[in-house]
């Protein structure tokens, strides 16, 4: 059987390109849009959309019956070209193009926490230290740091790979020897 192409390529760079264009928007948005929770998790809900609509590609390829190690690759490679991308993006927006973005995420950052922080009626002195602590955080990008961000998310994707892989998987039945 002729071996396919991974079609994680294809789909971790078209995914690369919607996070992209979608990050764009935000930011043109404006601060409240860009660093907004549900921004987040709509991006997240995109790229996996992405590394599923990879499996099934691979799925197609191949055959009814893939087993695990056969789907894990299109899709982790999904989550492994879209993430580059993505980092490389914020790394440059954050960097060169707006440089004033890592205080107005600090800023951002400090009012959710405090605002969480009194819903939740946090005592003063709890929300004074969480405060504190943000405040001594370094919020700037460096290559090393958005390096290390990146890492971070390749292993936490590699999670979320294997649950998908599990889940598109089908073995193919056992035969019964008589």
């Amino acid at each position: 059987m002729l071996q396919s192409s991974n079609p994680g390529v294809k789909w971790g760079i078209i995914a690369g390109i919607v996070l992209i264009l979608l990050n764009v928007g935000s930011w043109m948005a404006g601060h409240e849009v860009l660093f907004s929770f549900l921004n987040g998790i709509a991006q997240m809900i995109l790229l996996i959309v992405f590394a599923i609509l990879a499996g099934k590609e691979r799925k197609r390829q191949v055959g009814p019956y893939v087993g695990f190690k056969t789907m894990i690759k299109p899709v982790y490679t999904t989550f492994i070209i879209s993430t580059l991308m993505i980092t490389v993006y914020q790394f440059v927006l954050y960097k060169y193009i707006d440089p004033n973005l890592s205080e107005a995420f600090k800023q951002h950052t400090l009012a959710t926490t405090e605002r969480v922080l009194r819903s939740f009626g946090a005592p003063q002195d709890q929300l004074e230290s969480q405060l504190d602590s943000i405040n001594s955080t370094d919020f700037s990008v460096s290559f090393s740091k958005s390096f290390l961000d990146y890492l971070r998310n390749v292993i936490f994707y590699f999670a979320v790979s294997a649950i998908i892989a599990l889940i598109l998987r089908k073995k193919a039945p056992e035969q019964k020897h008589s």
